[in-house]
Formats: C-alpha cells, structure tokens, sequence
C-alpha cells in the first residue's frame, strides 16, 4: 500500500536595500600668483683717492730743468754773453786803435795776458739756498652714484568662495523575493498539488 507523502517548500521573503552614501563635492579654483621682481643693483662706483706731487721747484734748484726753462735761461745767458762779448771786444778794438802804433807796446800780446789773467782769476761763486718743497695735491676718492633697489610685486587672483555640491545619502528598501510556502502530496509517482 502506497503511503502519502506531504512535501512542503518554503521560500522566504527577501529584503533588498539600495543606498547611496552622501557626497560633497567641493571646487575651488586654485589661488594664481602672478608676481613682477627686479634685481637690486649697485649703482654706487668708488673713485681712486689721486696723490699729484710737484716735485720740479725742488729739482730745478738743484740742476734739473726741463726744456722750456732751459731754452729760457740759456737765451737770457747767451744774450747776456754776447752784450758782454761786444762790449770787451768792443774795449780791446779801441784799445788797438789808440795804442797799436805806439813805441814799445805790443796789444795783441797785452790782450792775451790780460784774457788769460782775468779767466785764471776769476772765482766760483757757490750760492747756498734753501730748497723748495714740492707742492703736494690730493684729490680724496668718493663714492658716486646711486643703489637700484629693486623691485618685488606679488599678487594673487582667488575666487571669492569655493563651490560646493552636496548629494544627501539615501537608503531605498524593496522585497526583493516574496515569501512564499508551497505544499503537495506525493502518491507513489504522482505529485497532487492543491
């Protein structure tokens, strides 16, 4: 005898859930700088401290003449010469004139002793004398010229607020699967449903 057989099928109910999480989103364009810098420069130069001796008053004392001064004192000397030249010449010619023809004088030899005798007599003068300090310019060095200080410009460009997006989260329920429980009798190879 065949016996019956409940079978019985139960599926429970399923939940689903769909949820986003908040989100905030936030821009902010980035602060830009934008600057304009110009070196410092030195400006300043520094002149060389300059030292002018003169020394020529104190050389030219002592025997050093230049050029010019010697040019100088050399035609006042060779004119002095040639005045007194052309004077004694002038002596010695009218001594000829008025004593040449006369008994017992020979000029020319008298002339001769007499130019020798003046010149071995005649004396060295040495003039002591103090000697003239050279005169002594100094021009000091000085700084001339102004620093460039430069220049140093910063600026930036920002946005008053940055911009600011917000999606709230959200949670969402729904029934997924239904509950359900199924029965059915099984007679020997036969399934009976109800």
């Amino acid at each position: 005898m065949e016996i019956a057989r409940l079978n019985i099928r139960q599926t429970m109910p399923r939940i689903g859930i769909r949820s986003q999480l908040p989100k905030m989103e936030s821009h902010a364009t980035p602060a830009r700088a934008q600057g304009d810098h110009q070196q410092a420069k030195s400006g300043v130069g520094v002149t060389q401290p300059k030292i002018d001796i003169d020394t020529y008053a104190s050389r030219h004392s002592y025997g050093y003449t230049n050029h010019e001064d010697f040019a100088r004192e050399k035609g006042r000397e060779g004119v002095q010469k040639m005045r007194e030249e052309m004077a004694h010449n002038n002596a010695q010619g009218m001594d000829s004139v008025e004593n040449a023809a006369k008994r017992g004088r020979n000029v020319l030899i008298e002339q001769v002793k007499q130019e020798i005798s003046s010149r071995m007599s005649k004396q060295s003068n040495i003039v002591a004398a103090a000697i003239p300090d050279p005169t002594i310019r100094v021009t000091p060095s000085r700084v001339v010229g102004e620093n460039d200080p430069g220049r140093s410009e910063v600026t930036f460009d920002t946005d008053a607020f940055a911009q600011v997006q917000y999606r709230p989260g959200s949670v969402e329920t729904y029934l997924e699967q239904k509950g359900d429980i199924r029965r059915w009798i099984t007679w020997g190879k036969y399934d009976i449903y109800a």
